[in-house]
C-alpha cells in the first residue's frame, strides 16, 4: 500500500481568542484535560500549534462560506436599511475606505455580513476551551 502523503498549504494563521458564552451541540466530544497524553490532543486543537489539524489543512473548510444572499434580493433589503440614519451614517463612513467605494464585491460583503443570512461561523475553529466546569445541569460525558 503507498503510503499517505498530506500537503500542508495553511502555514501562518492569524488567531483571535475571546471569552464568549455559546451554546454547544449536542454529540460534541469532551476531551478532559486529566487524562494521559493529553498534550497530543491540545497540540492537534490549537490553531496555532505547529503541527495543529488546522496547520495541516484538515479543519480548511471553516473558511469557506457555504451560503450567500442573491443581489436582487440584498438590494430592497439595503434600500429599507438606508433609511434609519444611523446606519446610512455607518456606509458613508465605510465608504471612505477606497477599497469598498472601487469594489462591488466588497460592498455586497459589507452589506450581506448585516444580514440575518451572515454565517457567522466562518473562520470560527469549532473547538472550544472550557475555562470554567459544565453547569450542573449538563449532561456528563
Amino acid at each position: 500500500m503507498p503510503p499517505v502523503i498530506y500537503w500542508k498549504f495553511l502555514s501562518e494563521v492569524k488567531v483571535e481568542r475571546r471569552r464568549e458564552t455559546r451554546k454547544i451541540p449536542a454529540g460534541a466530544l469532551w476531551v478532559p484535560a486529566d487524562q494521559p497524553d493529553f498534550e497530543v490532543a491540545a497540540q492537534l486543537l490549537e490553531p496555532d500549534a505547529p503541527n495543529s489539524l488546522l496547520s495541516w489543512s484538515l479543519l480548511s473548510t471553516i473558511f469557506e462560506g457555504k451560503e450567500y444572499i442573491d443581489p436582487k434580493v440584498l438590494e430592497p433589503w439595503v434600500r429599507k436599511r438606508l433609511e434609519d440614519p444611523q446606519i446610512a451614517k455607518e456606509w458613508t463612513e465605510a465608504l471612505r475606505d477606497e477599497k469598498l467605494e472601487n469594489d462591488s464585491q466588497a460592498r455586497y460583503g459589507w452589506w450581506y455580513r448585516r444580514t440575518p443570512y451572515w454565517d457567522e461561523t466562518i473562520g470560527l475553529m469549532p473547538v472550544f476551551r472550557m475555562t470554567e466546569g459544565l453547569p450542573s445541569n449538563a449532561a456528563k460525558p
